[in-house]
């Protein structure tokens, strides 16, 4: 008996991202008949890619077998190219993390960049403890998923560069490329703050700021991949110069970036703040973080240039409210650990600037958990593009 069939790949995805789960519930889920679930479900386990778990509660009555996946089904390496640094992880289908390596790469060359994804790869591999099956790289900018090409990064430089063919050509086993929000839309959207929402807009607001849209519990990517690139939608034509080359920019005005430099500016106008005291290297060694750690002691410029960025943030969104009319909002990166300044200028500029009949049916939450979401986001995007080969055995 083969189990390769869309049924098959659609059981193998429910139990990785919903185990452990009763055939009942798979049946549920799928709308396939119990017995399809039953003797699908009992080739996976004969092949070693399920496994049984424990006996469930009864709700009401035999008490059901419980279906979780088989951590030694295969083994990805993720690398997340961040804005300074790099990390690569071992991750089973369980979505555990074997291991983890980060390495800097602020101010590495485009050449360098390339050879330490490269590099970081083979050392990855040595921690390996089963069959490895892919590699997904996430990245900034736009990506053209299917060629596997990375059509911009910003914060490396690169256009137009074929990784999947770099990383399969010294490899020899399948590469994913994909943009970093909207791997991390797909990890909040099935392991974070999102579950259980159809429809989405995902803001990953750091050094810059990305976007992942989900539409009935898919992906929008646009006609070639691009969509998402809301931090480069004009909020303010006479606003300050963006990375773009635009002004006015969401980025430019309600990222990180921005926050820092806003900051920055004030002090140099002679306001005060505690920042003085905290950052002992000069005005160009200020960070967010810096920033947030003020904001925490109770410095009023800190608080005060968070509202000024919240308030950028809200119109913002609030365009996109006005667009797509999603039930959810999520603000995730490093601007989200700052919540409790930013949330409640973010909601009342959200709900002045958008229409009331989007704004009234819409939720806002806030996600601190963006490297671990990224992490599973990718392992789970790839263990999905593989779906059909994991369960492709007669």
């Amino acid at each position: 008996m083969s189990v390769q069939s869309p049924n098959a790949e659609q059981i193998f995805n429910i139990i990785r991202r919903q185990g452990p789960v009763s055939r009942a519930d798979i049946a549920r889920c799928t709308g396939l008949t119990p017995p399809t679930v039953t003797n699908i479900t009992n080739k996976l386990l004969e092949l070693g890619i399920i496994s049984d778990y424990m006996i469930g509660a009864s709700s009401g009555g035999r008490r059901p077998l419980l279906l979780k996946i088989n951590p030694a089904a295969g083994q990805v390496i993720i690398i997340h190219i961040r804005s300074f640094k790099m990390i690569g992880y071992v991750v089973d289908a369980a979505f555990k993390a074997h291991a983890e390596l980060t390495v800097n790469i602020k101010g590495l060359s485009y050449e360098a960049v390339l050879q330490q994804i490269l590099a970081v790869i083979d050392q990855c591999r040595q921690a390996v403890t089963t069959t490895l099956i892919a590699i997904g790289v996430v990245i900034r900018g736009p990506v053209r998923t299917k060629e596997g090409i990375s059509v911009f990064a910003p914060n490396i430089g690169w256009k137009n560069v074929p990784l999947k063919y770099i990383i399969e050509e010294k490899n020899r086993v399948p590469a994913f490329i994909e943009n970093d929000s909207h791997v991390l839309a797909y990890g909040e959207y099935y392991f974070g703050v999102a579950k259980g929402a159809n429809n989405l807009v995902l803001l990953k607001v750091g050094h810059g700021i990305g976007s992942g849209i989900m539409f009935n519990g898919s992906l929008y990517r646009g006609i070639n991949g691009s969509a998402g690139e809301v931090g480069h939608t004009v909020i303010d034509v006479a606003g300050p110069l963006c990375s773009c080359g635009n002004c006015g920019c969401m980025e430019a005005m309600a990222s990180e970036t921005a926050l820092v430099d806003l900051m920055i500016a004030a002090i140099r106008c002679g306001q005060t703040t505690l920042l003085t005291g905290i950052v002992h290297d000069g005005l160009e060694a200020v960070t967010a973080e810096d920033i947030y750690h003020a904001a925490d002691l109770g410095d009023p410029l800190a608080i005060k240039i968070l509202s000024r960025v919240a308030g950028y943030l809200g119109i913002g969104i609030a365009n996109l409210v006005n667009i797509f009319n999603p039930e959810l909002v999520v603000i995730g990166g490093g601007l989200a650990k700052a919540r409790q300044y930013i949330e409640r200028t973010v909601w009342d500029m959200v709900a002045l600037r958008s229409f009331e009949s989007c704004s009234s049916v819409l939720e806002i939450k806030y996600s601190t958990q963006t490297s671990e979401n990224t992490m599973k986001g990718a392992a789970d995007m790839v263990f999905s593009e593989l779906a059909g080969s994991i369960t492709d055995v007669s």
